[in-house]
């Protein structure tokens, strides 16, 4: 059985519908099971890494605006895939960009989302297991109080010796948002020759100094609060900590930036697929983008929603692309490439 365990209270968020501001009080719930007499069981359960303060509102708003019961399990990028493609009783995967899933795409539902039609064409031109849900674009996080005249202005500023050991960077093999840099490194160090990347990857390693965390909120959560004086992360994160009144800075990497869509992703196996088509179709509807744009510093990929007034413009980033299929090929072994040179620098 079932028993909703209340571990977010006080949480309030104004979710902006069109001309209507709608106040209301948030209680977030992750559910666990015990042994109690007691049922609540769930109409939609739904795995994501997407930080909780992220998904407090949105999934309030939908329950309210559906009626669905939705039980939300947090977990990292690698265990969730793990999670939702061993589960049954998971219906869908919130979250995970589209570079890190892909390879497991066998395992997730066809359905074109009905909000489709409204993407911009970068996102609506994927396959139909990926429904599109915002742009993530890889950023450097910093940390203003501690940094003090280290100029940094992209990857090779990090290779700075008075650096060394207070670089924050999650395992690639566990961060989606770690991979995602690992890409973004492999393509723009290498000039889109992601092999000849690895010769910048190993010079970075040896800067980390033997850290390797174990999570994405570890490393952006290391930087506001001191821990570490830069960090390789996502931008939905650093503005996150912008809002909180941290003392950090977004730095878009002057090499370039990738910039890819995380997406949801409907279980084959799921028991409640009229759920979570339902949640797919509330995700990437006009409100919700408006609102994830609005209030929470994520980019739409909606052609009718415009771009938060959080982030720089798009169109001022260095933005690069890269070969979806051929990452998507190479995931595995990038990221063991990753791991030997590591535990060569570090003699393990």
């Amino acid at each position: 059985m079932r028993k909703v365990i209340e571990i977010f209270k006080n949480h309030r968020a104004i979710f902006l519908l069109p001309a209507v501001t709608v106040l209301f009080f948030v209680v977030f719930s992750v559910y666990i099971t015990l042994n109690t007499g007691e049922k609540a069981e769930p109409e939609l359960v739904v795995v994501s890494p997407h930080p909780t303060a992220f998904m407090i509102p949105l999934i309030k708003e939908f329950e309210n605006e559906t009626g669905i019961k939705t039980e939300v399990i947090s977990l990292g990028t690698t265990a969730s895939l793990k999670r939702i493609t061993s589960d049954e009783n998971v219906d869908v995967l919130w979250g995970g960009s589209i570079l890190t899933v892909g390879p497991y795409e066998e395992y997730f539902d066809e359905y074109k989302c009905e909000n489709k039609k409204f993407f911009k064409d970068r996102f609506s031109d994927t396959d139909d297991t990926i429904t599109c849900f915002t742009l993530v674009p890889s950023v450097i996080m910093i940390n203003n109080d501690i940094i003090g005249d280290i100029e940094i202005k992209g990857y090779k500023d990090l290779l700075n010796e008075k650096l060394k050991g207070h670089i924050a960077f999650a395992d690639p093999k566990k961060s989606s948002s770690s991979f995602e840099h690992l890409v973004n490194m492999l393509y723009a160090m290498g000039e889109d020759d992601p092999e000849a990347g690895f010769e910048y990857v190993e010079k970075f390693i040896e800067n980390l100094d033997g850290t390797l965390l174990d999570s994405s909120s570890a490393v952006y959560e290391g930087v506001a609060n001191g821990e570490y004086m830069v960090g390789l992360t996502f931008e939905e994160a650093a503005v996150t900590m912008l809002k909180s009144d941290k003392h950090i800075s977004i730095i878009y990497m002057e090499e370039g930036v990738v910039s890819t869509p995380d997406g949801i992703y409907i279980n084959k196996a799921s028991k409640h697929k009229e759920a979570a088509m339902a949640f797919s179709n509330f995700m990437t509807g006009e409100n919700a983008q408006q609102f994830i744009v609005a209030n929470l510093g994520r980019r739409s990929v909606r052609i009718d929603v415009p771009e938060s007034g959080l982030v720089i413009p798009y169109e001022d980033i260095n933005s690069i692309e890269v070969d979806k299929d051929k990452v998507i090929s190479c995931k595995d072994k990038w990221i063991e490439n990753f791991s030997l040179l590591f535990k060569e620098v570090n003699n393990e």
